[in-house]
């Protein structure tokens, strides 16, 4: 939902705070642009990126009750987030090797996990600067206390399947002017649901399985997962895609799936310092089918 500002106010984000010299730094909008409209102000969704891996034990009851917050048929239900509670989870290389979904396309993971410094399985962020550590409760609590917080960015997301091709585009909108701030970075994730292995630790389906980011590309010789965004007031940044999932994914004949279940998550983190370092702003996603 958006929401028009009324009344002259200063709108501020608080993106740096509390430096290396102890100074705070506020990069501040005005609710007004320079044509004298109101500057508009969403409800931001909320990002949850789970690690998990096919051989932690512990990972199975978590994952289990997370499902069943996720199910529109399950007792515990969580209805109140709806589709506003968007997932991805990125499986990694521990507590043993030999996780299918991890083998495929190990770097990004890697990227992700050093970027956070997970340390343990499994183990949940929220808008990429909270921990939301191990649990399915505290995963819940902390996605009701996360959902509808104001944002300047919108997230548009348009695209089709074609057999393993999907293509389209993500449009980025600001309704303020961030282009003065550096870090915001645009990453564009593609998951797969619904497939089924019987794994190590008892878990047999698997949903919004981190497949392989669509965003970024080689910066001084160094792979990066994301592209930069910096936007004037009411200005959008697009990002168009076309890409071929491979038929023989994940590489493992034991992992059954549908390209029917592919998505797209698509959000907006700051990366930089202070509170709001790795703060997710937005976040948006679309099924293909």
């Amino acid at each position: 939902m958006k929401k028009k500002l009324n009344i002259l106010i200063l709108f501020s984000f608080i993106l740096l705070s509390c430096g290396q010299e102890g100074s705070n730094v506020t990069a501040t909008t005005d609710n007004n642009n320079e044509d004298g409209s109101s500057a508009i102000v969403y409800d931001s969704k909320i990002l949850m990126e789970l690690f998990t891996s096919t051989t932690c034990g512990p990972c199975l009851p978590q994952n289990t009750t997370l499902n069943r917050y996720l199910d529109p048929m399950s007792a515990v239900y969580a209805g109140d987030l709806a589709d506003k509670w968007i997932l991805l989870r990125y499986h990694v290389w521990w507590p043993s090797a030999g996780d299918p979904f991890y083998d495929w396309n190990p770097q990004p993971v890697i990227n992700r996990e050093a970027y956070y410094d997970v340390g343990y399985v499994p183990h949940m962020y929220t808008n990429g600067n909270v921990d939301s550590a191990g649990t399915a409760t505290t995963w819940r609590t902390n996605a009701r206390a996360a959902v509808n917080q104001p944002t300047f960015f919108r997230i548009d997301i348009n695209g089709s399947r074609n057999g393993f091709n999907i293509s389209g585009n993500v449009q980025v909108t600001s309704s303020a002017d961030i282009s003065a701030v550096s870090g915001f970075k645009l990453y564009v994730a593609v998951t797969h649901d619904n497939s089924t292995y019987t794994a190590p630790n008892g878990q047999t389906v698997f949903d919004q399985t981190f497949v392989d980011f669509l965003s970024g590309g080689t910066i001084d010789g160094e792979q990066v997962y994301h592209d930069n965004i910096s936007l004037g007031a009411g200005q959008t940044f697009t990002k168009v895609f076309n890409w071929t999932m491979d038929d023989d994914w994940p590489n493992d004949s034991g992992v059954s799936w549908s390209v029917e279940d592919l998505n797209l998550v698509a959000f907006v983190q700051f990366d930089g310092a202070g509170q709001n370092n790795k703060k997710v702003y937005q976040v948006e996603a679309h099924a293909f089918d």
